[in-house]
């Protein structure tokens, strides 16, 4: 776990979106929704970008009728509820380690119970999917919308298959 997180804070700082990247995402998103993509930060682009990629490699691999591209657009998406400016990459390793080592403190100031700067980003880190999917039914993106709001829930046995490999994805990335 110790090893995955320092190479996710190495990949942070290293972020950048090429040009394949973007064709990528021009391909997969239409330019009613690609306005949320890019108002994430670039390492948040890149991490989904990377989730959309394991996602669409495990579903290609898989027997049976997924919708690819509808997948693709979820896992795109998935993080939409994090924009610019909310956590930064030392803001998300705080809050993952916060998480991590006070827990119900934590919760405390991600769920309204405290205030101020800190409360504001553990709010974030700890609602982005329900945020993001609130984003997404406000553009009519309702479909999507739901995958996005139950990608951080426990898995139940009714999952779609698009939310089971968003979730592998995610994970691995």
């Amino acid at each position: 776990m110790i090893k995955k997180r320092i190479l996710q804070f190495f990949r942070a700082m290293t972020a950048h979106v090429s040009t394949e990247d973007a064709a990528y995402v021009e391909t997969y998103l239409s330019s009613a929704v690609r306005p949320l993509f890019f108002a994430q930060s670039v390492p948040d682009q890149c991490h989904s970008l990377r989730v959309a990629r394991h996602a669409e490699a495990i579903a290609k691999s898989e027997q049976g009728t997924l919708d690819i591209p509808f997948l693709v657009r979820c896992a795109l998406l998935h993080d939409v509820g994090r924009k610019k400016g909310d956590l930064g990459t030392l803001g998300k390793s705080f809050a993952v380690l916060f998480a991590r080592f006070c827990p119900a403190l934590a919760r405390d100031y991600g769920n309204g119970k405290r205030s101020g700067v800190l409360a504001r980003k553990m709010n974030v880190y700890f609602h982005h999917a329900e945020m993001g999917a609130d984003m997404l039914s406000n553009i009519g993106f309702l479909q999507e919308a739901k995958i996005v709001r139950k990608h951080h829930e426990a898995p139940t046995d009714d999952d779609p298959p698009e939310l089971r490999i968003l979730r592998i994805a995610d994970e691995m990335s």
